[in-house]
């Protein structure tokens, strides 16, 4: 199960929305969603996004799909050493997250199947 710190940014499992975790209290993350009010929620029913730099980046920024290299080369120069271990962090920042939302998912439908095998 995911790990959630204070700021992280998360998406709900059962319903459409997300928010930033703002506090972590007897076992359940409380968290502020799009209007301001926190809720609170198991970590079960969470995925946390990554920061900008990460997941959150990729689903959020203009230049979706784009790589260092494709941004240096439309603007006619070769990446820097810094942008070329930016993007490596990124990218290694991106995986983490998807392996940790998989086996988030992976857990969630074993305990679906768990249910569907109890009520048949």
């Amino acid at each position: 199960m995911a790990q959630f710190e204070i700021g992280d940014k998360v998406k709900f499992l059962n319903a459409v929305g997300g928010g930033i975790v703002k506090k972590i209290q007897g076992g359940m993350v409380y968290v502020e969603d799009e209007t301001g009010f926190d809720m609170p929620f198991a970590p079960s029913q969470l995925i946390r996004m990554a920061d900008q730099a990460g997941v959150g980046k990729v689903f959020n920024d203009e230049t979706i799909g784009q790589s260092v290299e494709k941004k240096a080369k439309e603007e006619h120069r070769e990446p820097t050493q810094l942008e070329l271990i930016e993007e490596n962090r990124r990218l290694r920042s991106q995986n983490a997250n998807m392996q940790d939302q998989i086996k988030q998912l992976k857990s969630q439908v074993l305990s679906l199947q768990r249910t569907i095998a109890r009520i048949s």
